[in-house]
């Protein structure tokens, strides 16, 4: 019988899902102890220690080396001015042209609904690259 280690833990269940399916993509077979129960009842996940990601352990090393190498890239929005831009529909980091624009709800439209009771909404306009990932606005 093949023993099984525990390489790492999470709160709930969808947050080992994503390492699970590298795991197993990479032929390391894994098992999640403890899954069930905190998918029945949420609030044991801290009483029972959590959802227990489990591997066999000829495989523990290769599979820290893939979760290490799977790192979580930080969001972060580069501000342009017009000026550096030109007008163009491309991005500036690798000139795609497979790009969207977003447009996120600003802080400020908090105030009215404070004082009037309703909202008028103040959005940022921001841009995304399907081909890059990046996102970057442009200040006027």
């Amino acid at each position: 019988m093949e023993q099984l280690v525990t390489i790492k833990t999470f709160t709930y269940p969808h947050e080992a899902y994503v390492i699970r399916g590298k795991l197993e993509s990479e032929g390391i077979r894994t098992f999640l102890k403890d899954e069930m129960t905190v998918q029945v009842h949420n609030f044991y996940s801290n009483a029972i220690g959590g959802v227990k990601l489990q591997v066999p352990s000829e495989d523990v090393e290769r599979a820290l080396i893939i979760i290490d190498s799977v790192k979580e890239i930080p969001h972060e929005v580069v501000v342009f001015s017009k000026r550096e831009l030109d007008g163009t529909n491309t991005c500036p980091f690798c000139h795609s042209e497979n790009i969207s624009r977003t447009r996120k709800a600003n802080w400020l439209t908090l105030i009215p609904y404070l004082i009037v009771g309703f909202i008028f909404p103040v959005f940022k306009n921001s841009y995304i690259c399907f081909d890059c990932g990046k996102e970057w606005r442009v200040k006027k």
